[in-house]
C-alpha cells in the first residue's frame, strides 16, 4: 500500500474534488481518497501492485482534471541522501 498525492492544476472546488474522488474509488486497488482544497490535491491510498499513478491521472483526466507532473526530488542537483539513490 501507498499513498500518491496528485496536485491539481488550478482551483477545483469542494464538490468537483468529491465527483473526482469518487471516479479513482472506481478503480480497482484504490483504497481511500481525500480532496484537500488549498493547494488543491487527491491523496490517494493505493495496492500499488493493482493501481499506478498513470491509471488515476488518466480518470482525472477522463473527469477533465488536469494533475501537475510529478517533481523529480533530485531536480534542483541537491541530495540529502535520504532515499539511497
Amino acid at each position: 500500500m501507498k499513498t500518491e498525492t496528485l496536485n491539481i492544476v488550478g482551483p477545483l472546488n469542494a464538490e468537483a474534488g468529491q465527483r473526482a474522488g469518487a471516479s479513482l474509488k472506481a478503480i480497482a486497488g484504490v483504497h481511500e481518497v481525500s480532496f484537500v482544497d488549498s493547494p488543491a490535491c487527491l491523496q490517494v491510498s493505493i495496492d500499488d501492485k493493482t493501481a499506478t499513478r498513470a491509471q488515476l491521472i488518466a480518470v482525472l483526466a477522463a473527469a477533465g482534471v488536469q494533475v501537475e507532473e510529478k517533481k523529480n526530488p533530485h531536480a534542483s542537483g541537491s541530495c540529502c541522501g535520504g532515499c539511497g539513490s
